[in-house]
């Protein structure tokens, strides 16, 4: 991922599957590019992309639940 600027902000390579996430100040537009260094002829490949921005990053279910939420009588 490089940001605006130019600056990379997450690089990784031989991954198969796996997650990531980064957070910055910088606004703009942000380049994700993804590639295959060699592949079967007739292979398939498979990129599933979720990009948030903002509130919708939080990650909600791991919030403080009814259940965990210690209450000061």
């Amino acid at each position: 991922v490089t940001s605006p600027y130019g600056y990379t902000l997450h690089e990784n390579g031989n991954v198969t599957v796996g997650q990531f996430a980064f957070t910055t100040s910088e606004a703009g537009n942000f380049l994700a590019c993804f590639w295959i260094d060699s592949a079967e002829k007739g292979s398939g490949v498979s990129v599933n992309l979720d990009w948030k921005t903002g509130i919708a990053t939080k990650d909600w279910d791991a919030i403080a639940k009814k259940e965990k939420i210690e209450v000061g009588l």
